[in-house]
């Protein structure tokens, strides 16, 4: 569940996603090309035959190089050879009609935290544009956020491009001809696909529509590559030429080396629900990785073909034989496999009532909703040994010294410790890792209005990707602090679920010699338990720095926190007169300590 995994100014709207009747630039007549274009023709049926369906399998047969296997028994492979945007001759661009199919999440979710998805997928559309493309974007979006309208879409998709789209809707044929002036729409936003059960129907005549005067089309939502999609599908049928985005092949990309990866083990974390149409992919992953980790509705597929008792409404009975079959390849190959042993449970009849049951005797009138502490604690440990994805991460866009000595901050939170620190300390770089995307926004807001060089922020589960993300750093990692963890110590069931074995072992392993780590709270039950994990888990590289007095004569801790800056929290606790509980480990060396 969610604890384990982690464009342009004014728009115009389609009623019925018809361009049939817009202005003379989308009424391109079709061609035929060859020669150096001929690559780039799409076999009408290539990407349904990836969806694990059999009566098309034979046709993919001659895109893929990996064996993966079809409900019927057949084989395919894991990738098929895809022609991209990077690869069409630019100059054929110019002048031509574009429907890219992007994944809005991407903007409307991510566009903050100036991930590198949100710096292709941004590339695209500016790359199609600039080469004089007329531009017609599809997606879909949450209709129950903020940005929701079709009109309100593209006014954020406008501000984050700084081009000007125009939303299709409602409009006649007369008002598109108006709008053929000088004021001439740069990019067209279609109407939010997910109104249309056409679309995931998958209906030629829906796609045929879609496509009405369109010459490319550009695949640019790597998120439905997995499903059979009008705007995904069905449109590769009706243009000249089709081609993956830089966002779509940058994804296939990091995909493609996962599955190149040597270290061990290689571990798969599996969620969602819809076993029975995902079976051919988790047969693929059977035979490549070396353990398999299931989380969500998954869960209980998988526990029921172990046969572990669980209630058989949340079992997809049509599927029963596929996880059988995926259990058999596993134990035949030795593999791991993992499924949650507890569970946070809400009650049907009071929803703010939670309880953890172990996942073969769930209550009646209990409905699970999250991973159970000892579920955390077994994955948690597993993938702590595991090789993680998808952090890659180009530092020099980051940093302006990407060699500098690190300092990473676990649950950074409002970020306000972390800015002073990397005001005051240019010699060093900052990294906060926090969980909560609304706080790292705007701590990326900070260093953008700021003009901070040397820190950063990502919003990210540190639990299960700090291994992943630090490992890459060019320097060295010489600071970890870990500040005022959970500090709601009112609901002791859910105390310090971040401080997992994995993350200990992390720090440790990655912190170099003499680095240390800062720990504090203002709960001194916290505190004893983060020394007592350290200790336990550090190897027994980790030693406690003996600069300690004690605190209510119980036991010893750091006086005073060693950096001069305080955090909001540490802020609010001492201002209120309360104790803060601090204390320092220092990794064992030959090396000289930081100096600090």
């Amino acid at each position: 569940m969610g604890y384990i995994l982690n464009l342009l100014p004014r728009t115009v709207f389609l009623d019925k996603l018809s361009i049939h009747d817009g202005p003379d630039w989308l009424q391109h007549k079709r061609r035929s090309y060859t020669g150096k274009l001929a690559n780039f023709r799409m076999p009408y049926d290539a990407l349904p035959a990836l969806q694990g369906r059999g009566e098309l399998a034979g046709h993919a047969k001659s895109f893929v190089n990996h064996r993966i296997y079809t409900p019927n028994g057949g084989e395919l492979n894991a990738f098929p050879h895809i022609q991209t945007l990077r690869e069409f001759p630019k100059e054929e661009l110019s002048a031509k009609v574009v429907l890219v199919r992007f994944d809005s999440n991407i903007f409307i979710k991510q566009h903050e935290q100036l991930t590198q998805s949100v710096s292709n997928a941004v590339r695209t559309i500016k790359y199609l544009h600039e080469a004089g493309a007329k531009v017609i974007l599809a997606s879909d979006w949450d209709t129950d956020s903020k940005v929701s309208h079709a009109e309100s879409v593209a006014d954020f998709l406008s501000e984050v491009l700084q081009i000007q789209i125009v939303p299709l809707q409602n409009l006649s044929c007369n008002k598109l001809s108006r709008l053929e002036g000088p004021k001439k729409p740069d990019i067209l936003l279609v109407e939010n696909l997910s109104k249309f059960k056409e679309e995931v129907a998958n209906s030629l005549e829906f796609a045929k529509e879609l496509t009405s005067g369109v010459d490319i089309f550009v695949n640019d939502s790597f998120s439905h590559s997995h499903k059979v999609l009008a705007s995904t599908v069905g449109v590769t049928r009706f243009c000249y030429a089709c081609m993956a985005g830089f966002h779509f092949e940058e994804s296939l990309y990091l995909l493609e080396n996962v599955t190149d990866a040597t270290r061990k083990p290689y571990v798969a974390i599996i969620g969602g629900s819809h076993f029975y149409n995902k079976a051919a992919a988790l047969r693929f992953l059977t035979s490549r990785c070396q353990g398999l980790v299931f989380v969500g509705m998954m869960s209980f597929q998988i526990m029921h073909a172990l046969g572990v008792s669980v209630p058989l409404d949340l079992v997809e009975l049509k599927a029963c034989n596929e996880a059988l079959h995926i259990v058999q390849l596993a134990q035949d190959r030795n593999m791991q496999i993992l499924y949650p042993k507890d569970f946070w449970c809400r009650n049907e009849s009071n929803p703010k009532q939670l309880q953890a049951f172990p996942s073969h005797s769930i209550l009646d009138g209990w409905v699970p909703v999250d991973l159970g502490p000892a579920s955390l604690d077994e994955i948690g440990s597993l993938l702590g040994t595991s090789k993680a994805y998808p952090f890659e991460i180009n530092w020099n866009d980051l940093y302006a010294d990407p060699a500098q000595p690190l300092f990473v901050d676990i649950g950074s939170g409002n970020g306000l410790f972390l800015l002073e620190m990397a005001r005051r300390r240019k010699d060093l770089n900052f990294l906060g890792l926090e969980i909560n995307e609304k706080l790292v926004r705007r701590c990326l807001e900070s260093i953008h209005h700021f003009g901070i060089g040397n820190g950063h922020f990502i919003a990210t589960n540190a639990t299960s990707t700090f291994r992943s993300i630090v490992y890459r750093y060019p320097g060295e990692l010489i600071l970890v602090s870990i500040l005022c963890p959970n500090p709601d110590f009112n609901k002791p069931e859910h105390r310090w679920r971040m401080l997992q074995r994995s993350l200990i072992e992390a720090v440790t392993d990655l912190l170099s010699p003499g680095g240390k780590v800062f720990l504090q709270s203002d709960v001194e039950e916290v505190a004893i338990r983060m020394k007592e994990q350290f200790l336990r888990y550090g190897k027994g590289k980790l030693n406690m720095v003996h600069d300690q007095v004690q605190c209510n004569g119980r036991s010893n801790w750091l006086k005073e926190n060693p950096f001069g800056v305080r955090s909001d929290w540490e802020r609010h606790v001492l201002d209120r007169g309360a104790p803060m509980y601090r204390l320092m480990f220092s990794k064992s060396a030959h090396a000289s300590e930081a100096n600090w």
